[in-house]
């Protein structure tokens, strides 16, 4: 499967992120106020990064699809996060 890397110069006013997640205003201030998710500009309003909204989509397909609680959502990013970081340490060693 190839991955496209998000484009960390892309941003996204909050209700385009609604439209491109599939998630609620009221959501993602939630998931804001828990900290999985993290607008890249507030100047004013939020914006979000691409990864961000690779994030949201992440959630809401846990909780529509596979219909997940909060707590398991949250433990499941929390599991992908910890991967990720053991990714760039092992691309670090090589």
């Amino acid at each position: 499967m190839n991955m496209i890397s998000p484009d960390p110069h892309c941003l996204h006013p909050l209700e385009v992120v609604i439209r491109m997640t599939g998630s609620s205003r009221r959501k993602i201030i939630f998931y804001r106020s828990k900290g999985i998710v993290t607008p890249a500009e507030s100047s004013g309003s939020w914006h979000f990064d691409e990864e961000s909204v690779i994030r949201l989509r992440h959630i809401e397909t846990l909780r529509q699809r596979h219909r997940m609680n909060w707590a398991a959502i949250r433990t499941i990013m929390e599991l992908l996060d910890e991967v990720e970081t053991l990714r760039e340490e092992l691309r670090f060693r090589r």
